[in-house]
């Protein structure tokens, strides 16, 4: 498969199929609200370039798409999971300005400074602390200055009905990366990335957390 040659992080090649019907069941119909988030960030006339890494299908990616088309602006979508760029691309039909690669987070097939913004939501919890560090300092080469990153994923759980969640996630799927967000190796992958910190931006049902990274005027 070409995604084991890519990365030794988990792709979901295997759901791609039934991915747009698995994640908004799992998510307990909050999806396109966290979504929205994301999106919002994208409300700058000054933003025209933007990066959703681990793009999965392109759902994201297509919306970010056809807010950035009013300003002639492109969005990338890369992911390790080919069978998911073959599903993203099918979506993008008829968005000149969507373009999809097969990739992986921590070999970005792009020039430093290539992005105003990226976004990335639910990967982080399938690669390793280890490549957490890499992805993320990817994310720090190929935005420009002064450009944010926007992350969605599993973290810390604040209370008992995100615990039931995060850690039902955990035995169900049997991923250790799971657990290393769980247990705050996310954070702290942030922390030791070029970023170097992080803003909590929202909180969702308890584990769900969305972060701000910002790479600085250097």
């Amino acid at each position: 498969m070409i995604a084991k040659t890519l990365t030794r992080g988990r792709t979901l090649d295997h759901v791609a199929a039934v991915y747009d019907v698995l994640s908004p069941l799992m998510l307990f119909g909050q999806e396109a609200r966290m979504s929205r988030v994301c999106l919002e960030f994208l409300s700058s006339p000054d933003i025209v370039a933007v990066l959703d890494i681990g793009c999965g299908t392109g759902t994201l990616t297509v919306e970010a798409g056809r807010i950035l088309a009013e300003r002639s602006g492109r969005v990338s979508g890369v992911d390790a999971a080919p069978k998911m760029i073959d599903v993203a691309i099918r979506k993008a039909r008829g968005f000149a300005n969507v373009y999809f690669d097969v990739a992986a987070a921590e070999a970005l097939p792009f020039f430093d400074a290539s992005f105003d913004h990226s976004i990335s939501t639910f990967f982080f919890h399938h690669i390793d602390f280890g490549l957490k560090v890499r992805a993320l300092d990817e994310a720090f080469r190929v935005l420009k200055p002064g450009g944010a990153l926007i992350i969605v994923d599993v973290d810390i759980p604040t209370n008992i009905f995100g615990k039931i969640c995060a850690w039902a996630g955990y035995f169900l799927f049997q991923q250790e990366e799971i657990r290393e967000n769980i247990e705050g190796k996310l954070r702290l992958a942030m922390e030791r990335s070029r970023f170097g910190a992080f803003e909590t931006v929202a909180h969702y049902q308890g584990y769900i957390t969305v972060f701000k990274l910002m790479k600085g005027n250097v």
